[in-house]
């Protein structure tokens, strides 16, 4: 049995107070989806599209994945959750190539960065640390990739402090007044994400922590 499957689950969250504490409750429930769905797959990444004046989410983009076959894609779907509408995004510019288990995180209220994953290789699935931005406008379905970081060789040899080639990572943005004052600019708009764990598949496991800082052009 294979454990790929292509429906939409929410979770909901209520806290109810218990005389001196409180008690958190989860609620699972299935949610009904139109449009053109991707395919059952696991491994896909997955990141949130935030209304730009109120903040609530607006759309959940996705990409890759493996499906049962083990085959890889690198597709991508935005998921609109207020009609809870798929839409196959057309994507411009040159694009990742198929994997599995790579990151995804917002940037902005249409744009997500994408870091690594794992892509077959005539001696088994390859680590990969490259780096990409997908511009999506939910309006039209179209989308735009491009690339900032090209990828190295599984040891990261490309003179940079780069993290090694890997898959099931944690991609998280995070507010740059966190970080030591020499990692980050005071006065900059820059954004800052941090990168843990995450494996070479089938070589070595990682617990290290890089910080990558994105600047606008």
């Amino acid at each position: 049995n294979h454990r790929c499957e292509d429906y939409v689950l929410i979770c909901s969250i209520d806290t109810k107070d218990e005389g001196d504490s409180s008690k958190v409750c989860a609620t699972w429930k299935h949610q009904a989806t139109s449009g053109n769905a991707p395919s059952s797959r696991g491994l896909h990444c997955a990141a949130t599209l935030n209304d730009g004046k109120t903040n609530e989410s607006k759309a959940v983009v996705i990409f890759g994945g493996a499906a049962k076959d083990g085959s890889m894609s690198n597709e991508a779907f935005v998921l609109d959750t207020i009609t809870w509408k798929w839409t196959k995004l057309d994507c411009s510019g040159e694009m990742p190539s198929p994997r599995a288990g790579a990151c995804l995180c917002s940037v902005d209220e249409d744009t997500v960065l994408l870091f690594g994953g794992a892509k077959p290789g005539d001696g088994g699935l390859v680590g990969l640390n490259d780096i990409w931005t997908l511009r999506v406008d939910t309006k039209s379905g179209k989308a735009s990739w491009t690339r900032l970081v090209h990828n190295t060789s599984a040891d990261g040899g490309n003179g940079c402090t780069s993290p090694p080639g890997r898959n099931a990572a944690t991609l998280t943005r995070i507010n740059a007044n966190v970080l030591p004052k020499e990692v980050w600019k005071r006065e900059s708009n820059d954004a800052y994400f941090l990168l843990q764990g995450g494996w070479y598949p089938f070589r070595k496991t990682y617990n290290d922590v890089f910080v990558l800082r994105v600047s606008e052009k």
